[in-house]
């Protein structure tokens, strides 16, 4: 099956093939019936789920994500005002939940949790889930959503507010990161509870064309590692992903907790040799110049020459470097996977 595909190259055995996926991928998913997010949270779960869990098979992914702009819920429950009604397009944030990071001493973990998961967005999520878990959960891994520390606190205070922050070594910024590894621990032990089998933490404000590598590991890091020891006894594997070039990150993440990393622009054959025997590359097929604007005879061999680096020895999942743009052809997709499959 799809799942023991991808645990055997997570523990580098050999596989009879490359596993192969893309990330997340709900916006791609609908630009092509002009459908909004607010129109995916209005169906029926079991036509959701029929939407969501046919375009997977469509491209044969061997992972399956959970929608996370269900997210949104956060911000809402926050006092934010979110927009998902426009088609082909992500969640518009119309009014952010904080003005100030001090403002974060307002809320409880708790508070926000119940009141998130509560939500409408949150509640047809659980519903999608425990559908999913019940289609294709014996055979592939469904992931929830998280995202990291900073970028969750960027989510609900805005990203000028932490990146000052980060530069000022302002106290309420521990705060607002401790708040926020709590949030997602808790949003992600749910959704495990509700038919998710493997965890995706996004983390792009962890870029190197965002912070330093100081900053990374003083801010970033310990907290990056926080949610994969607390979610440690579920038993669920766990990846990470953040955006650009992520050379840097390499080695820092090593003993971080997380089974996957998924990358963007890195040299991948360098990057197998650094990380190999800690956890499995996921990625690194440029998402514009070679899944949106290459032909698919240059995707397939692109992709080609990415599983030959790799090998069969597990330690690889071929994937886009990150969320496929909305208009990515659908026969470059296929040509991703068929070079996975070795046709």
């Amino acid at each position: 099956t799809s799942k023991e595909l991808v645990d055997r190259a997570i523990r580098f055995e050999s596989v009879p093939r490359i596993p192969v996926s893309v990330l997340d991928g709900y916006l791609w998913m609908m630009r092509g019936k002009n459908m909004s997010f607010q129109d995916l949270f209005d169906m029926k779960p079991e036509d959701s789920v029929g939407f969501i869990l046919g375009n997977y098979e469509k491209i044969r992914s061997d992972m399956v994500y959970a929608n996370a702009q269900a997210g949104m819920a956060v911000k809402e429950v926050m006092g934010g005002v979110v927009d998902c009604s426009v088609p082909g397009a992500p969640p518009q944030v119309k009014k952010g939940s904080l003005s100030a990071l001090s403002e974060i001493k307002n809320f409880t973990v708790s508070e926000v949790f119940e009141k998130t998961v509560n939500n409408p967005k949150f509640k047809n999520l659980d519903a999608q889930l425990e559908l999913m878990n019940k289609k294709v959960g014996d055979e592939k891994y469904i992931l929830a959503f998280g995202t990291g520390p900073l970028t969750s606190a960027a989510g609900m205070v805005g990203m000028e507010n932490i990146m000052m922050a980060l530069m000022e070594r302002d106290e309420d910024l521990v705060r607002i990161l401790d708040f926020c590894i709590e949030l997602t621990v808790k949003l992600i032990d749910h959704q495990l509870a509700h038919g998710a089998t493997a965890i995706s933490i996004a983390d792009p404000l962890s870029s190197i064309n965002l912070i330093s590598g100081e900053l990374f590991e003083e801010f970033s890091l310990p907290g990056l590692k926080r949610i994969t020891s607390e979610l440690r006894g579920t038993g669920a594997i766990s990846m990470l992903h953040i955006c650009g070039d992520t050379t840097s990150r390499l080695k820092p993440l090593i003993g971080a907790g997380y089974d996957i990393f998924s990358v963007d622009a890195v040299d991948l054959a360098s990057a197998l040799d650094t990380v190999r025997g800690h956890y499995a590359i996921f990625g690194n097929l440029n998402t514009v110049e070679v899944m949106l604007n290459a032909t698919s005879q240059e995707v397939r061999r692109i992709a080609g020459e990415r599983c030959k680096i790799a090998g069969l020895g597990g330690g690889f999942i071929l994937a886009p470097g990150c969320d496929l743009p909305p208009d990515t052809p659908l026969e470059n997709v296929q040509a991703m996977v068929s070079a996975a499959y070795g046709e």
